[in-house]
């Protein structure tokens, strides 16, 4: 009797093995694998290259290049590198300039500062016993006319050297030593100026430093150097107003650009600004706003009447109009939008929004005045009246360009915004 139960207990266990098997359940597995949100991007930029002062346009004065840390080194052996700064030759210890190197002894260079540099200080140990190559450069801007007889170029380098203006070889000193002063370059205007573009220019210096010959090469007995000066004169006929315009290419702009300098207003005075908004990757609304006003007293003249003093009246008298250049030809047209004024300069920030499509242009034209603005097919400015009370005070302000996406804000205004501080 106790085998048939022990024989039932083994047939009960097996059956519970079986049971779990046929209660198994089918299944099937699909991933799709890489799903990324990414966050949009906008990224924009502004240029300044139209300037007028009491209708005088702003062209660039005079243009001033040296050799110096602003200058970057871009290629090894032709070879592009990541760029970084040339350094002053002598800068580290033992502050080292070969002997034999009389190309700073020129004057021309001697009045502009100009320095030997290379890509190191002291030359690589490396780059003394071969020959090398570096390549430099040296971007600049340049708007206005050039009077080429007042443009002097001047160049030495050890060992020999290749200048391009733009792309355009426009000189090359093959000799061994183009360190001395008699070997250097004197680069005539004539051979520069047909290569200068408004706007945007870059200069590429290719020195080659020569592997020595009958001794061995170390970084003080086989240097490598560049020094030299580069000079633009522009047409200038309002000397004030030259001094005191700035005008740039398309660019993020670092602080310390300033749409306005001036020093001596007077009723009447009046000028404009043509200013290129570039958006990135998004369309945008822009607007430029008039941020950290103040307004500075400085002094209190007897002009001035009964002035109490602080804060100074200079921002009561200065109006503005904006417009959209949509002729781009860098004046108002009748027809062309309106997105501010005639009303106070300060207060730019209430203007009509201006759309910006993404990869593409729009200018914005802001005219200022020193008393009473119309606009009746043109833009008019009125010094009549009494501004007395706003001598030998200042209007110190910041210019914001501003944009922000349009899809999802169909409610965007530039009254509303309200900047990081």
């Amino acid at each position: 009797m106790k085998k048939i139960l022990i024989s039932l207990s083994i047939i009960g266990a097996v059956t519970v093995i079986a049971v779990g098997v046929t209660v198994g359940l089918f299944s099937d597995t699909e991933t799709s694998t890489g799903n990324i949100f990414v966050a949009g991007s906008m990224d924009l930029k502004v240029d300044h290259v139209r300037q007028t002062y009491n209708d005088v346009d702003c062209n660039t004065c005079n243009l001033t290049l040296i050799s110096d840390p602003t200058n970057m080194v871009v290629k090894r052996n032709g070879v592009a590198v990541t760029p970084y700064p040339a350094i002053f030759v002598g800068t580290n210890e033992p502050h080292f300039i070969h002997t034999a190197w009389t190309a700073q002894n020129d004057p021309i260079l001697q009045a502009a500062g100009a320095k030997w540099i290379w890509e190191s200080d002291p030359t690589r140990q490396e780059d003394t016993t071969t020959d090398v190559t570096y390549t430099f450069e040296k971007k600049f801007e340049w708007y206005g006319p050039i009077v080429s007889s007042d443009l002097w170029f001047a160049v030495g380098s050890d060992n020999s050297i290749k200048i391009w203006l733009n792309g355009f070889l426009i000189a090359e000193n093959p000799m061994e030593r183009g360190y001395r002063q008699e070997n250097m370059l004197h680069i005539p205007g004539s051979l520069v100026n047909s290569h200068i573009v408004q706007g945007n220019n870059v200069l590429t210096f290719e020195v080659k430093n020569w592997t020595p010959v009958g001794y061995p090469g170390t970084p003080y007995s086989n240097p490598g150097g560049l020094i030299y000066k580069f000079y633009i004169s522009g047409n200038c006929q309002d000397i004030y107003f030259k001094s005191h315009c700035m005008l740039w290419g398309e660019k993020d702009l670092t602080g310390q650009e300033t749409f306005f300098n001036f020093d001596d207003v007077k009723p009447g005075d009046r000028g404009t600004n043509i200013i290129s908004m570039h958006v990135f990757d998004n369309d945008a609304f822009s607007c430029l706003l008039v941020t950290d006003p103040v307004d500075n007293e400085n002094d209190v003249v007897e002009a001035e009447g009964n002035d109490s003093g602080q804060p100074g009246e200079l921002s009561q008298f200065l109006s503005a109009v904006l417009w959209e250049d949509t002729t781009q030809d860098n004046a108002y047209n009748a027809g062309e939008p309106i997105l501010y004024g005639p009303a106070a300069l300060k207060d730019i920030k209430t203007m009509n929004r201006l759309p910006l499509t993404a990869t593409s242009t729009a200018y914005i034209g802001l005219a200022w005045c020193l008393g009473t603005q119309t606009v009746d097919g043109v833009i008019s400015c009125s010094g009549v009246g009494n501004q007395d009370i706003s001598q030998t005070d200042s209007f110190l302000a910041s210019l914001t360009a501003y944009a922000e996406q349009q899809r999802n804000n169909p409610n965007f205004t530039c009254a509303a915004v309200v900047l990081p501080q």
